[in-house]
């Protein structure tokens, strides 16, 4: 992980949108795989970051998910930026799984009490409609983003 800001690319953004859509419909990895001529196996490698996910793959998760492509780019464009203006580096290289603290703070998430006692979602395309920018200033994300950004923010104010 960088000492001074963490860093991201935009492919890991879009997993952890395109796992977040597959949580909201209630899909299991196995089910996603199928749908993409992959081993339960690949898919996981490939959700974890950990397989590079083709443009191929892309459009087959987002047809199996019933999202537009465009709508879950517009939608890591929208967390892109909005992690670039809390200090992370969005690199256009791909990065290995140990060098992408997004990948490792969802990661992370994904298998703490926090993620395990989430309330279920029971509407569609919630992930794809966010960053929302409130009136009072604050910003609504989903769990596993906020835990990226905010655990990030404390963990920076605890070492000063």
């Amino acid at each position: 992980m960088n000492e001074n800001n963490p860093t991201t690319t935009l492919s890991s953004v879009i997993l952890i949108i395109l796992k977040e859509l597959r949580l909201e419909r209630n899909m299991h990895q196995a089910q996603l795989a199928e749908a993409c001529d992959k081993t339960p196996s690949a898919w996981t490698k490939i959700e974890l970051g950990k397989s590079p996910l083709s443009m191929e793959i892309f459009f087959k998760v987002c047809n199996t998910l019933q999202v537009a492509a465009s709508s879950v780019l517009t939608t890591a464009e929208r967390h892109s930026t909005l992690l670039s203006q809390n200090n992370w580096w969005i690199m256009s290289k791909q990065l290995a799984f140990d060098e992408d603290d997004l990948l490792q703070k969802a990661q992370e998430y994904y298998s703490s009490e926090e993620y395990k006692h989430r309330r279920p979602q029971y509407q569609y395309n919630i992930i794809l409609n966010e960053p929302v920018y409130l009136h009072n200033r604050q910003i609504q994300i989903s769990p596993v983003f906020d835990y990226c950004l905010y655990e990030q923010a404390n963990k920076a104010l605890e070492e000063k």
